[in-house]
């Protein structure tokens, strides 16, 4: 005696464990893909950060015709200090003098710290022939998410430098003076 309806619950139960497998399969694969992980949050993060970093940078490198940018007035009057954001006003390293008449502090201030946005400002420039980094503002170690941004800054002979100013004359036969390059470090706390 054979019974026919065997072969169907057989069937049956193939049909439904391959759907099950596929529903699994399914999940698994979509949970990797919501906004919500820390993979793909941090990219857009990441992508906002760099974006908001560029924008900073291009905005204080923008002057009109005759005139210095910010980001140059900024370097010309930089005194070699190193800066620390104190949850209200950049100050000194080490001691309590606030970073004031600066052009450099009011657009970090009001772009970056008061929105949480953790940063370092760095410099880089030619001493000798050797690269040199000095931190003009430091605010601790980024996070490994931070994201750098970059700009170049062309100092002639002809701009009025800071006497304490660390940067030095790279070829005092030359207009050129020496080339800065400025790095802006962001990331979220």
């Amino acid at each position: 005696m054979f019974d026919e309806k065997g072969q169907l619950h057989t069937l049956e139960g193939v049909a439904a464990a391959t759907i099950l497998l596929l529903v699994i399969v399914y999940a698994i694969d979509a949970t990797s893909m919501t906004p919500l992980t820390s993979s793909t949050s941090s990219l857009h993060v990441e992508t906002e950060l760099r974006t908001l970093g560029q924008d900073v940078l291009n905005m204080m490198d923008y002057a009109e015709p005759g005139y210095n940018s910010v980001l140059k007035n900024s370097i010309l009057q930089w005194d070699g200090s190193e800066y620390i954001w104190n949850g209200s006003a950049y100050i000194i390293k080490g001691g309590t003098s606030p970073l004031t008449n600066s052009s450099l502090a009011a657009i970090l201030t009001t772009t970056l710290a008061r929105q949480g946005i953790a940063h370092n400002v760095a410099i880089t420039f030619l001493d000798n022939g050797t690269p040199v980094s000095r931190n003009m503002i430091y605010n601790g170690d980024p996070s490994f998410s931070a994201v750098v941004v970059s700009r170049k800054i062309v100092l002639q002979n002809t701009d009025s430098n800071n006497p304490g100013n660390p940067v030095k004359d790279i070829d005092p036969s030359t207009n050129l003076y020496n080339i800065i390059d400025i790095k802006l470090i962001l990331w979220r706390t």
